[in-house]
């Protein structure tokens, strides 16, 4: 070692916002859907539309006809 100390990273606020969004997606869909699988949320077209357009991409990409 150098002598230096690392000081810890801090993520960027559009990452913070995109996980506080993802989260509270997650949070209304399980509210909605009480008992439902863990992963059942990524059979629904409109979580999956949701969840892309919070990452930026195409509402429909994933999505199968």
């Amino acid at each position: 070692m150098d002598g230096r100390t690392s000081r810890p990273q801090r993520p960027h606020p559009n990452v913070v916002a995109r996980e506080q969004a993802y989260s509270r997606l997650l949070d209304a869909w399980t509210a909605a859907h009480p008992g439902a699988a863990d992963d059942a949320m990524l059979d629904d077209p409109e979580f999956v539309r949701a969840m892309n357009m919070i990452d930026g991409r195409d509402p429909n990409h994933g999505l199968y006809a």
